[in-house]
């Protein structure tokens, strides 16, 4: 059995080998080893090799997670019309992503053909992907704020750990210009951070001017956030559902920003009468949530072949049904304990983000 990226390559570049497949032989697209999934040297999570890149200098892989930022750029290669550039940590450059790499004779086993025999003794385990399932809640199916809080303080450090001064990819360019946006000017303004996580935007909005108060329901996120604020910030922070804000008086912010949370809670009625009290006469609440069609539980997600694969063009269609189903939902990783959120529309998956930044 021939592996499906090597029979691919090969229609445009006749001198391409055509390799034996190992893996995912019973999918209806095997690959070889050459084009299975490579692990990154910081997470330790294995990625389709479209969507991880090699520093040379440091002799690392890094994921397109893990980098400092990526970029999808355009340009035409093999059957392929653009490539991921994942700027590297370690040396501050933006790599291409294997695929890219392996055209331009640049892959680490073109330059190191020892490693390819260590790959080959690696075992499939080291390799597998982790998952995350996705079940429909049952109407008497209660899960607290403290169950809530719990799973979000172990999932801290990997969450978090990928955020930057300006938060994630999809904040930095996409929901972060639009909420900044509608707030306008905030100098002097009272601002409540509600669900703050490891407060990124706390600090944003408090070098705009604003007088911020972060509250979330981790204790881990809390003292992420705490330790992250500079003496001349002032940022006060709490440990705190969003259902019982009775620390804050009646009246007390001129704004209360929510960044994809609202769609995370099980409470919502009481979560939004108690943001209604704390704000001021004529106060504004601006939030962020995931579109439903997203987080439909149990059938929600890209149709990819492969399954895990990174690239656009290989992101065939979206399943979309029973939208408003409350559900839980489960991550099972090799470096992550299983965890187990509630919401009226989950939380939108890695996997769905398709956003596109042009450019060096």
């Amino acid at each position: 059995m021939i592996c499906e990226y090597c029979r691919q390559i090969h229609s445009t570049s006749e001198q391409y080998p055509l390799r034996e497949a190992e893996h995912d032989l019973e999918c209806g697209f095997p690959r070889c080893d050459w084009h299975w999934r490579y692990v990154c040297d910081i997470c330790g999570q294995p990625s389709h090799f479209n969507s991880i890149t090699w520093c040379e200098d440091a002799h690392k892989f890094v994921c397109r997670g893990c980098g400092d930022d990526h970029r999808l750029l355009t340009e035409k290669f093999w059957k392929w019309d653009s490539y991921y550039a994942i700027k590297c940590p370690f040396c501050h450059q933006r790599h291409p992503a294997i695929d890219r790499l392996e055209s331009e004779g640049k892959h680490p086993w073109q330059l190191h053909s020892e490693m390819l025999r260590q790959r080959k003794n690696m075992s499939l385990e080291e390799r597998s992907v982790g998952s995350v399932v996705s079940e429909s809640l049952p109407e008497d199916r209660i899960v607290s704020d403290i169950m809530v809080g719990e799973a979000w303080s172990e999932a801290a450090d990997r969450w978090w750990g990928k955020y930057g001064e300006f938060g994630d990819t999809n904040r930095r360019y996409i929901i972060d210009p639009a909420i900044l946006s509608i707030l306008g000017d905030i100098q002097g303004k009272q601002v409540l951070d509600a669900g703050c996580g490891n407060g990124y935007l706390s600090r944003l909005l408090s070098k705009k001017g604003a007088k911020v108060t972060g509250v979330d329901v981790s204790e881990k996120a809390i003292d992420l956030a705490k330790a992250a604020v500079s003496e001349t910030q002032g940022i006060e922070y709490y440990v705190r559902s969003l259902c019982d804000l009775s620390i804050f008086k009646k009246n007390t912010f001129d704004f209360v920003v929510s960044n994809i949370v609202l769609c995370d809670l099980q409470d919502l009625k009481r979560v939004i009468l108690e943001i209604r009290r704390v704000l001021k006469i004529n106060g504004k609440l601006v939030f962020s949530i995931m579109h439903p069609c997203f987080t439909s539980p149990p059938v929600h997600g890209w149709v990819r072949k492969p399954l895990d694969s990174g690239r656009i063009e290989d992101w065939i269609y979206w399943k979309v049904d029973r939208y408003f189903e409350r559900s839980t939902e489960v991550w099972k990783e090799e470096n992550l304990p299983a965890l187990q959120f509630s919401s009226a529309a989950l939380r939108l998956h890695q996997d769905t983000d398709r956003e596109q930044v042009y450019g060096n």
